[in-house]
C-alpha cells in the first residue's frame, strides 16, 4: 500500500472516531434519568468493537506498507553478495581480494571493473574476519559469483545474499525449525522445505509461521495469517544461504 493511500485510510479512520463519539456524546446528553445501564453498556460495547476493529484494520495497512519497504530495500541488494571468512589485514584491499578469491577458488574471469564497491561490514574485531560487503556492476557478474560459491566447499569461505534485517531473523528462524539443509534463500527470498518435503517461498515471521509452525508458541496461542506478500531493513550480516541443488 502508497504511503498516500495509508494517510488516507487513517484520515477516514479518524473521522469515522469523530463521529462516532460525537454521536454517543449526544446520547448521553439525551439520556432520561430513566436511561438503563445496559442500553448505556451496549452503546459502550458497539463502540469498543468499532475503534478495535479499526485499530486492527490500521496495523494491517501499516504491515502492509511495511513489507513493501522491505521489498524495495531488497531490490537495492540485488546486486550485492557477503563474503565470510577472507582473512582481514590492515589498509586491505577488499575489491583486490574478493577478486583474487574468484580467480584462484571459484576459476571465474572478473574484471576490475566487475566490483562498483566493496568493504568490510560490522566493527574490527580479533576473534574473526568482518565479511566483506560486494556490490558487483551487473547482475550477471553477481551469479557468475554466486553459483560458483560451491567451489569453496572445504575452505573456511562462505558467499551468502545480503538480506534486510527482517529477511535475515527470518531465516535464522526457518534454519532452527527445519534445519541448515531444509533452508536457504534464492533473489532474496527464503525457501523452506515443509514436512511433506514441498517447497515454500517466504519472506516473513508470519509466512514462515504458516509454512512450519513454531513448536514453542505458548499453548493457545494463534498463529497470525500473513498478509498479502507485497515484499519488504537494518543491515546485518548474514549467515551462509544454501542454493537448492
Amino acid at each position: 500500500m502508497e504511503s498516500s493511500s495509508l494517510q488516507q485510510a487513517m484520515m477516514e479512520m479518524q473521522a469515522s472516531f469523530v463521529s462516532q463519539m460525537v454521536e454517543f456524546q449526544r446520547s448521553l446528553e439525551q439520556a432520561t434519568p430513566s436511561t438503563t445501564v445496559t442500553a448505556l453498556a451496549a452503546d459502550f460495547s458497539n463502540f469498543k468493537k468499532f475503534i478495535l476493529g479499526s485499530l486492527s484494520n490500521l496495523r494491517r495497512q501499516a504491515d502492509l506498507l511495511h513489507q513493501q519497504c522491505d521489498r524495495l530495500e531488497m531490490q537495492g541488494r540485488r546486486k550485492m553478495l557477503l563474503v565470510h571468512g577472507v582473512a582481514e589485514a590492515q589498509g586491505e584491499d577488499t575489491s583486490a581480494a574478493v577478486l583474487k578469491l574468484a580467480s584462484e577458488h571459484l576459476r571465474i574471469p572478473l574484471s576490475t571493473d566487475a566490483i562498483s564497491r566493496s568493504h568490510r561490514m560490522g566493527r574490527p574485531s580479533k576473534a574473526k574476519s568482518r565479511p566483506i560487503l560486494i556490490k558487483f556492476r551487473s547482475l550477471t557478474d553477481r551469479d557468475k559469483f554466486w553459483f560458483a560459491k560451491t567451489a569453496l566447499k572445504g575452505t573456511g569461505i562462505t558467499v551468502s545474499e545480503f538480506l534486510t534485517k527482517p529477511r535475515h531473523d527470518t531465516f535464522l528462524e526457518a534454519r532452527k525449525r527445519v534445519g541448515i539443509s531444509k533452508c536457504w534463500t534464492r533473489n532474496g527470498t527464503i525457501v523452506v522445505t515443509a514436512a511433506d518435503g514441498s517447497h515454500h517461498r517466504i519472506t516473513s515471521l508470519a509466512e514462515l509461521n504458516v509454512v512450519v509452525p513454531s513448536t514453542t508458541l505458548p499453548a493457545g496461542h494463534q498463529i497470525p495469517a500473513p498478509t498479502p506478500n507485497v515484499g519488504v531493513g537494518q543491515d546485518a550480516a548474514n549467515t551462509r544461504s544454501k542454493r537448492k541443488k
